[in-house]
C-alpha cells in the first residue's frame, strides 16, 4: 500500500502541471510551470519501470528548457544556437519512438510529442497554447489505448480548456467587430 502512494504522488505532481500551465499569464510562466512539474512524470514513469515514457519526458523537459532560449531577436546568435539544439533534440525523440515501436499507441504518442515539440518552438503565447491544447487529442487516443488514467484526465481537461479558451477568444473578437467603432472602420475600408 505504501509503495502505491510513492508511485502515485509523482504522477499527481506531474498532473498538477498538466492542469495548471494554461492558466499562467505568459509563455515564460507557462514554461516555468511545465518545468516545475514535468520531473514528477519522469519519476512516476521511472517508478512504473516505463523507461520509454520516462525518457521521452526527459526529452520534453530538455525541449522546454531550450524553448526559453527562443525568446529574443530571431537573428541573434543565441536564438540560432537554440534552434540548432532544439532540432538536435528531435533526433533522440525519433530514435526512441522507432526503437520502442509498439504500433498505434507509439504512432499516437509520436504525433502528440511532435505537436508538443512544435508548440515549444513557438514564441507567441497564443500559438503555444493552441498547439499544446491540440496535442492533447492524439495523447488522449494514446492514453485510452494504454489505459493511462491520470493522463486521460489531463488530456480531457486540456481539450475542454482549449475549447473554452477558443470560444472565449472568438466571443471577444465578435464583440470587437460588433462595436460601433469597428462598424465605422469596416465601412470606411470598404
Amino acid at each position: 500500500m505504501l509503495i502505491s502512494y510513492f508511485t502515485t504522488a509523482p504522477g499527481v505532481w506531474g498532473l498538477a502541471g498538466s492542469l495548471a500551465w494554461s492558466f499562467a499569464p505568459t509563455r515564460r510562466a507557462m514554461l516555468a510551470v511545465l518545468l516545475a512539474t514535468q520531473p514528477g512524470y519522469v519519476l512516476y514513469w521511472w517508478l512504473q519501470n516505463d523507461w520509454t515514457a520516462a525518457g521521452m519526458t526527459v526529452l520534453a523537459i530538455l525541449l522546454t528548457v531550450l524553448s526559453v532560449g527562443l525568446d529574443g531577436e530571431p537573428d541573434s546568435g543565441r536564438v540560432r544556437w537554440t534552434r540548432r539544439g532544439f532540432l538536435l533534440t528531435l533526433i533522440p525523440v525519433a530514435a526512441i519512438t522507432a526503437f520502442t515501436w509498439s504500433g498505434l499507441s507509439s504512432f499516437l504518442a509520436g504525433i502528440g510529442l511532435a505537436m508538443g515539440c512544435l508548440a515549444r518552438w513557438q514564441t507567441d503565447g497564443g500559438r503555444f497554447k493552441a498547439l499544446m491544447f491540440s496535442s492533447a487529442l492524439p495523447w488522449l487516443a494514446h492514453d485510452l489505448l494504454t489505459m493511462a488514467g491520470s493522463s486521460i484526465c489531463a488530456d480531457v481537461f486540456a481539450i475542454g480548456r482549449g475549447g473554452w479558451v477558443l470560444w472565449r477568444e472568438h466571443a471577444a473578437a465578435r464583440e470587437v467587430l460588433a462595436a460601433p467603432e469597428s462598424q465605422d472602420a469596416l465601412a470606411a475600408a470598404a
